[in-house]
């Protein structure tokens, strides 16, 4: 049996590759080796390892690569931690193939680490565009040292090709958050009003704000700012706030969001983390998500909500037809969201149709096969 290695450093990354540790976990030819690091080891980030170890997937190794997101030289450090870290546990597992998705600072170590250790590595995700955060530089770099490509859409996959310079490994297969739609059994809405102590009967806004790492935190805090006067401003909504990731400028956003959501406890819940399939459910039941999260850009269109992206976060990226772009200034915001309010539901699947896992191991097998 070949010895998958799939590693995960963050709360979202863990929900977008979960189908595939599922799919290889249930594989009679594949062996799983899940390792675990980043945020997930973190009590200020919700320690989300926990939800990992719920859903009953055997943790193979833990890298705690002692995160620190408070400036930049502390990620820095972090990430020579997770370096260490890694040269061990791949030396001690000898994976055949390496797994990591998408374009977080902790894939540098990671990456690095299996390229000097001649492990191959299949990349989810590459060949994005995000042009509002380092995301970009990391994503491709990345790319740049693995063997096998898994992009979301084809044009990603055509930005690859001109990266690498051929079209070896390189699969379109779909983004692979939109599997949790059709295979998690999603709760409720009087589910949700329950166990999140919300009013059922009231409109719902999902709110996920990161910060744009190209700008300073000062902006990145204004931009919070601004967005918290507009939610104030809507009486008859409750919002659901999940806080920012481990990137640089997050723990300040994290900071007013703490602040500020005591003016009205009633209209304004702030969560460390929801969890994947609590996350999708409130997704699901929302009138709108505002942000500048992701998966307002690449899951909320399967489902047609309303998305207002604030910023340059996900600058490059496709913007299906129920996403609404603006600044980061109170004015654009409050037009957004005053158009947003006014939109149907707009169903788009440019990203896919959901059954991505199921691609990416058959893709797998097929390489071993090969060689």
């Amino acid at each position: 049996m070949k010895k998958i290695c799939i590693i995960t450093a963050a709360r979202s990354e863990y929900g977008l590759l979960k189908w595939v540790i599922d799919g290889i976990y249930h594989d009679n030819e594949l062996q799983l080796q899940l390792v675990v690091t980043g945020a997930h080891l973190s009590k200020k980030h919700g320690y989300t390892v926990q939800f990992i170890e719920e859903e009953g997937y055997p943790i193979t190794a833990c890298v705690d690569m002692q995160l620190d997101s408070e400036n930049r030289t502390d990620i820095v450090r972090s990430m020579g931690h997770c370096s260490m870290g890694m040269a061990d546990t791949l030396a001690n597992l000898s994976p055949d193939l390496i797994v990591v998705l998408g374009d977080r600072y902790e894939l540098l170590p990671i990456v690095s680490a299996a390229l000097v250790m001649g492990i191959p590595v299949a990349h989810i995700s590459g060949g994005d565009v995000t042009e509002g955060a380092i995301d970009n530089e990391v994503r491709n770099a990345v790319s740049m040292m693995s063997t096998l490509h898994f992009p979301g859409v084809e044009s990603s996959a055509e930005n690859l090709r001109r990266m690498i310079g051929n079209d070896l490994n390189i699969f379109t297969v779909g983004e692979p958050g939109l599997e949790n739609f059709l295979r998690y059994e999603l709760m409720s809405r009087e589910e949700l009003a329950e166990n999140l102590k919300l009013d059922k009967n009231k409109l719902w806004f999902l709110v996920t704000l990161h910060p744009e790492t190209k700008i300073s935190i000062d902006d990145n805090v204004a931009m919070s700012k601004n967005l918290f006067q507009v939610m104030k401003g809507i009486k008859e909504l409750q919002f659901l706030i999940s806080k920012a990731n481990a990137d640089y400028g997050g723990s300040q956003i994290n900071s007013f969001w703490e602040e500020v959501v005591n003016e009205d406890p009633d209209r304004f819940k702030l969560y460390s983390s929801l969890g994947q399939r609590r996350y999708l459910s409130f997704m699901r039941q929302s009138a709108g998500v505002l942000g500048n999260s992701s998966s307002g850009i690449v899951e909320a269109p399967f489902m047609g909500i309303p998305v207002v992206n604030i910023g340059d976060r996900q600058r490059g990226r496709h913007l299906c037809k129920n996403v609404i772009q603006c600044g980061r200034s109170y004015e654009e915001i409050l037009n957004a969201v005053s158009k947003m309010r006014n939109q149907p539901v707009l169903v788009d699947t440019y990203y896919g149709d959901g059954h991505t896992a199921e691609k990416i191991i058959a893709h797998i097998k097929n390489y071993f096969n090969e060689k």
